[in-house]
């Protein structure tokens, strides 16, 4: 199976088990080191955020268990049942729309020895979603980023597994794209440290489809 196309430049060590495929980061430096970022949402953006968020999960936690129904219109509805029964009375939850920003997440890794930054994940572009999203909306937004730092603070190495389920002829019977897209389409990315004592740690893995 591929590297995404948009890491083949950093990417070395590949190895493939079944539908995933797995390399550890190189930069074009030479180094195997990094510092890891991830984008944060700010105090207003939290803010924004929390409506949304305290109604999905209401919708989740509020009564005895909830269900989500679709009208005639093709709308979704969120019901809450207050008893243990579909029949007893219950009541629908408004959800409103979930903002930009938290609809986003990005990943991305500094060198540690040039300093070059390289986005090793962008929820906007990278993944099925991504490649194939229309909301260009999110494209616009510009993320706030922060260090995962360890307790000692030193860089580590990262290896990245990423999974595709078709072939690119495969692929091409349920969508005609170009073979590049095709690679970023990944349906599972998983994103790992490696320190110093080669002690690997899993830190983020994202469904992309």
């Amino acid at each position: 199976m591929p590297i995404p196309n948009y890491l083949q430049e950093i990417a070395y060590n590949e190895r493939s088990k079944g539908d995933f495929t797995s390399f550890g980061l190189k930069c074009k430096c030479g180094s195997t080191h990094f510092h890891i970022y991830e984008s944060y949402l700010d105090k207003h953006e939290k803010e924004l955020c929390k409506p949304y968020y305290d109604a999905f999960d209401y919708s989740i936690t509020g009564g005895c268990f909830s269900s989500c129904t679709k009208d005639e219109n093709g709308v979704l509805h969120h019901w809450v049942y207050l008893t243990h029964s579909r029949n007893g009375p219950k009541e629908e939850v408004i959800i409103p729309p979930k903002p930009i920003c938290a609809c986003i997440k990005v990943i991305k890794v500094k060198c540690s020895e040039c300093g070059n930054e390289y986005v090793i994940y962008d929820s906007r572009t990278c993944g099925y979603d991504g490649v194939f999203s229309t909301n260009f909306a999110e494209k616009e937004y510009n993320p706030h980023f922060k260090l995962k730092k360890r307790r000692d603070g030193l860089p580590v190495e990262i290896c990245i597994s990423v999974e595709h389920t078709e072939t690119f002829e495969e692929f091409q019977n349920i969508i005609s794209c170009e073979y590049s897209k095709y690679t970023d389409a990944f349906l599972c990315i998983v994103i790992y440290s490696i320190d110093d004592n080669n002690k690997k740690r899993k830190l983020y893995e994202f469904e992309t489809d």
